[in-house]
């Protein structure tokens, strides 16, 4: 309770203390005269205002080296819930080689490797954030439409530990759904007070950088857009050392060397936004891998000079919801993506495109599966997952 509203219930108690002593005093000459005494109950109370003590970022280095404690969060009034999924059956875990990554279907040379959480790190992707640095060894690669103008991605580690992934960005409301499907580790750097209320509602390992900036680090000789990255390594140590790491049953994808039958599909054109994202993958025969351009120019790693690829290319149709979660002080607002029921995807692979869907109760990773249910193999290697609105037509050729 505020101070106001304790300062106005004791204006209130006065009055009527006063009224009490003047009845019991006697006062009749006042009903006699017809005098009026007030209906203070029937005064209205004024509303009482709510602060709201919004998660502030740092205005200067260097960080803090030991966590900030996280302010009890007050939900914000501009945000609804995300739906929750409807539970058909519990999601299974296939049984695998124990060196097997669920996540690329390859071996791993230490098993142990894969008895830890996956991380989850959002890495930008506006022009000026190109190059990226470590995106050629995530397992997997999400990407997805943010404030409707650019897009940014949630890069999966699971077999690998770079020492260096940059840049790195916030959370979006998409990663309220993904990181649980994974139980993995988010690594981010802060996110809107919608946002952070909502991930603050989830049993998940949120590696905030304002909170647990330990593992992050600015890159020498970079501008603002570029400057932030993340040790994983660091990451894992301080995981490890607070508790937060633990081998994580994960479901993980269906894979076959054998190729699957499908339409030809050589090149594929995602119309993400065009002043800024446009996607295109084009079919190399000779290593049997996509290669990525983004707005007509090669996507490289800054790590290794080397053009990002993929073995599966996977379309991931999914319901964009507008908010009123303002992101950014130009007043652009989130976008609530549905990565959790079922819909429609377009699995990429050996130079030809399966129609499908997935589904995932939001427990799991999610299933890849022809129409009567059969599950759709991957090639064993890595994946990026195009999240898209479900009204986009991507152009296959």
């Amino acid at each position: 309770m505020t101070r106001n509203s304790h300062a106005r219930q004791g204006t209130v108690g006065l009055v009527l203390g006063l009224m009490v002593l003047l009845v019991s005093s006697g006062c009749a000459s006042g009903a006699a005269s017809g005098a009026v005494v007030p209906d203070v109950t029937s005064t209205p109370t004024p509303e009482v205002q709510v602060v709201s003590f919004a998660t502030a970022a740092p205005t200067s280095t260097p960080r803090p080296a030991t966590p900030i404690p996280t302010p009890t969060p007050i939900p914000p009034s501009n945000t609804s819930a995300p739906p929750t999924p409807t539970l058909t059956s519990a999601p299974t875990v296939p049984l695998r080689p124990e060196n097997e990554n669920p996540l690329t279907g390859l071996p791993v040379d230490d098993p142990a490797l894969l008895q830890r959480r996956p991380l989850h790190v959002r890495v930008g992707n506006d022009p000026g954030a190109r190059p990226q640095v470590g995106l050629s060894d995530a397992d997997l690669v999400y990407e997805e439409i943010v404030e409707w103008w650019v897009t940014r991605y949630t890069a999966v580690y699971l077999s690998k530990t770079p020492e260096m992934v940059a840049p790195i960005r916030s959370a979006r409301l998409i990663n309220t759904q993904l990181t649980p499907q994974y139980d993995a580790a988010l690594i981010n750097s802060g996110g809107s007070d919608g946002v952070r209320w909502e991930l603050s509602q989830l049993p998940i390992v949120n590696l905030d950088e304002y909170f647990w900036p330990e593992p992050y680090f600015y890159r020498e000789n970079q501008g603002w857009q570029t400057r932030l990255a993340v040790n994983t390594v660091a990451a894992r140590q301080l995981m490890e050392r607070e508790g937060m790491e633990a081998a994580v049953p994960l479901r993980g994808f269906t894979f076959s060397d054998e190729p699957v039958g499908g339409d030809p599909a050589e090149t594929i054109f995602i119309p993400y936004p065009k002043q800024t994202s446009p996607v295109e993958w084009r079919y190399d025969p000779g290593s049997r891998r996509y290669l990525r351009w983004v707005s007509g120019e090669p996507l490289v790693d800054f790590a290794n000079d080397l053009q990002i690829s993929a073995v599966n290319v996977i379309v991931y149709y999914a319901e964009h919801l507008p908010t009123d979660i303002v992101e950014d002080s130009n007043g652009a607002t989130s976008i609530r993506i549905i990565v959790n029921g079922q819909g429609r995807a377009q699995i990429f692979r050996d130079g030809v495109v399966i129609e499908g869907l997935w589904r995932t109760d939001g427990t799991q990773t999610p299933e890849f599966v022809f129409p009567n249910g059969q599950p759709i193999p991957l090639k064993p290697g890595n994946s990026w997952i195009e999240v898209v609105p479900t009204e986009y037509e991507v152009v296959v050729e």
